[in-house]
């Protein structure tokens, strides 16, 4: 359960990681502190967009070479974009982890951006955006965003627009390329059965090239706050669908908040993993109003927040949201038994261990956790964390999240 972690600074400013694993497989990815917050205010969704057709082409490679490169051997290579970070990344055969390193260092440092690769991808990430608002589900998560947050840079999907898309031109791409991918945005990171010797050795061999020195490095503005005007009332927007989908929310714990671990515990006691969650038992597995109801927390270094969504048919939907309310209050204004603490602090380590046995997961948490905190959190460490939250302490935060959250309901009632 320790985990044992190597890093190393290139000369070029770069930053490596190495999380060493037994296995017969590597994974290799470059994490950039860039997102859809870092999008020109009149290109919203070009973080989204460079991340789409950052495979389309390099100065060394064309854009059926880089589809074939991992693939020929059994690997794959992929890509997300958040609101704050960027990732591309490799998993294949170990012996063929010399192979992925070059590749990313190529697609980092040489992307070109051909105009002829442009055009066809624009009808991709255009029919991605239509999907998305075909699907009230995710859909909501965007409206949400736009009338919570105040911060425009929070505030625009992902996705950004088909309007914003069709503006897009190669030399935006490059230049938000040579703005962001920079040593002090970059990390690379490696997961696999690779000696700390081995690794700087292929670091140093495939990523060592300089960085151009008169690129001005792209800065973010601070956060425009408060950031939200909440009221008590919910935001209903009327629409054509069978269900009514429902997401509330408020900020929460940033990346580093030592109130974090409640915070989570919280969450997952709410409607987290598993059947047995106050919400999934009261509004499915009592009353059947529901078909899934699920929370989250999204944390970054300067920002965080928590939704709960559920959807319901329409004549349930008022109901149930007063169900989650009377939830909410009752954490707030009731502690848990010790026990029933003590029961949810199990869970919720199991889980955490569960999660640590799944590679991508794991790769994909080692590389954030370096990248925007420049150190790996063990599990012991987070358990301590876990074993630190009080029932007072729970109760503490629980009022700190849920005074005043923020509700948005799509209702299918014509």
């Amino acid at each position: 359960m320790t985990a044992v972690y190597h890093t190393v600074t290139l000369d070029n400013g770069l930053r490596c990681a190495l999380l060493p694993t037994r296995s017969r497989v590597v994974w290799c990815g470059f994490g950039i502190h860039s997102g859809s917050r870092d999008d020109p205010e009149e290109l919203p969704g070009l973080a989204h967009f460079v991340e789409h057709t950052i495979f389309k082409g390099t100065i060394h490679r064309r854009a059926d070479h880089i589809r074939n490169r991992m693939e020929v051997v059994g690997g794959s290579i992929d890509a997300y974009t958040t609101k704050d970070e960027t990732v591309v990344y490799t998993v294949g055969p170990r012996g063929e982890v010399s192979r992925a390193v070059e590749l990313l260092g190529d697609l980092i440092r040489h992307s070109t951006f051909p105009d002829k690769e442009l055009e066809p991808e624009r009808g991709v990430v255009r029919d991605e955006i239509n999907l998305y608002r075909d699907t009230p589900s995710d859909r909501i998560f965007d409206e949400w965003d736009e009338r919570f947050f105040r911060d425009p840079t929070l505030a625009h999907p992902i996705l950004g627009d088909t309007r914003s898309l069709d503006r897009m031109r190669r030399e935006d791409l490059l230049s938000y390329a040579e703005r962001t991918f920079r040593p002090e945005r970059l990390l690379f990171f490696v997961m696999g059965q690779v000696t700390p010797k081995r690794f700087e050795e292929l670091c140093r061999r495939y990523l060592s090239e300089p960085f151009p020195s008169e690129v001005t490095p792209s800065t973010r503005a601070e956060l425009s706050l408060p950031i939200a005007l909440v009221d008590e009332s919910p935001h209903i927007v009327h629409s054509r669908t069978h269900q009514a989908h429902t997401l509330l929310g408020g900020l929460g714990g940033t990346y580093n908040d030592p109130d974090r671990a409640a915070q989570n515990l919280l969450l997952q006691l709410l409607a987290g993993d598993g059947m047995n969650t106050l919400l999934n038992v009261e509004l499915r597995e009592r009353r059947g109003w529901v078909y899934n109801v699920e929370a989250s927390v999204t944390c970054f270094p300067d920002v965080g927040w928590w939704q709960i969504y559920f959807g319901s048919d329409d004549d349930h939907a008022e109901e149930a949201l007063r169900i989650v309310l009377e939830e909410l209050d009752r954490l707030m204004q009731e502690p848990l038994r010790e026990q029933v603490l003590r029961a949810w602090k199990k869970q919720t380590k199991g889980l955490a261990l569960v999660f640590s046995e799944q590679s991508e997961s794991t790769f994909l948490s080692f590389g954030r956790q370096m990248l925007l905190r420049g150190r790996y959190e063990t599990l012991e460490e987070y358990f301590d964390r876990i074993d630190s939250v009080t029932t007072e302490s729970l109760m503490e935060t629980a009022r700190r999240l849920f005074a005043h959250p923020f509700t948005l309901i799509y209702n299918g009632k014509k």
